[in-house]
C-alpha cells in the first residue's frame, strides 16, 4: 500500500512525521507533499525532514512554497502537478491542511 501526505501547516509536522514513520514501518510506501507553512515547517525542522528521508519517504516540496528556503538533501522541489501525482497514485491519502 502507497500512504501520500499532504503537509500544508507548521503544526502538523509532527503529526505527519509519526504517520510516515509508522507506516514506514508496517512496509508501506510513503509519499509527502508539503506546500505552504508545511514547507517551512520542514525547512525549520531539518532533522526531522533527514529523519523522513532516512526512512526511505518520498518527499516533494512546492517549489513556489519554498522560496528561499534551505532543504535537507534528498527532498525534491516540485510543483503542483507533483501533488496531483501523489494524491493519483497512493492507495490512501490524508491531508494536513
Amino acid at each position: 500500500m502507497k500512504l501520500g501526505l499532504v503537509l500544508a501547516t507548521r503544526a502538523d509536522l509532527p503529526r505527519c512525521a509519526g504517520l510516515a514513520h509508522a507506516a514506514r514501518r508496517a512496509r508501506h510506501e510513503v509519499a509527502l507533499f508539503a506546500m505552504d507553512a508545511g514547507a517551512a515547517a520542514l525547512s525549520e525542522a531539518p532533522e526531522v525532514a533527514a529523519a523522513l528521508v532516512e526512512d526511505d519517504c518520498e518527499i516533494t516540496v512546492c517549489s513556489n512554497s519554498a522560496v528561499g528556503l534551505p532543504l535537507v538533501d534528498g527532498i525534491v522541489r516540485g510543483s503542483q502537478d507533483d501533488h496531483a501525482a501523489v494524491l493519483g497514485t497512493s492507495d490512501r491519502v490524508i491531508a494536513l491542511t
